[in-house]
């Protein structure tokens, strides 16, 4: 019976070592997939606590939203900002603006302090002085190198890259939106 419990106790010994060493040290795990076999690795979802380094192509995103209004202002659904990374709207009416989530949605899409988020919207209307403003939500600040990048001209694109900050009392505000209006270059 002694024999038996000095047994499993080196057992545990041995496992709890072994346990201890993977713990106090970060290993790396090489994942292969064959190529016809890649889209079953897609369909997995996991949370990364850390950095994340990828040796070679990286895509992200792929949901897209493309709208035809005759509106002239819309709220952006929150939904619908979870759904889609890129938009591509025209408009038939005239100009219209778009409003962004109060910051009541714009936390669940960006639950944690520092969670950052990007898509890119385009103005696919062809008409001269049809453009596409994006309002900013209330409890959130729009900030741009000029004043004029939350206007959206016809056939031109915007980056919007929203990122959940500290909440500032003094002008009620936890979701600061970075807007990039992007001109054609050729």
């Amino acid at each position: 019976m002694n024999k038996i419990l000095i047994a499993v106790s080196g057992v545990a010994i041995v496992a709890l070592i072994v346990t201890g060493i993977a713990i106090a040290r970060p290993i790396n795990i090489k994942v292969e997939l064959p190529g016809e076999n890649i889209e079953q690795f897609g369909s997995v979802g996991f949370d990364v606590y850390h950095s994340l380094n990828v040796h070679g192509a990286f895509n992200w995103g792929g949901k897209s939203f493309a709208t035809t209004t005759t509106s002239t202002a819309e709220t952006i659904a929150g939904s619908d900002l979870v759904n889609y990374d890129y938009w591509d709207v025209m408009s038939n009416k005239g100009a219209l603006s778009y409003t962004l989530p109060a910051t009541s949605t714009m936390i669940s899409i960006l639950p944690d302090v520092g969670n950052t988020r990007r898509w890119l919207f385009h103005n696919a209307t062809s008409s001269s002085g049809i453009t596409l403003t994006l309002v900013k939500g209330t409890g959130m600040d729009l900030i741009a190198v000029t004043n004029a990048d939350d206007v959206i001209d016809p056939g031109e694109w915007t980056q919007l890259t929203c990122t959940h900050i500290y909440y500032r009392s003094a002008d009620n505000e936890d979701i600061m939106c970075i807007v990039d209006e992007l001109a054609n270059a050729d």
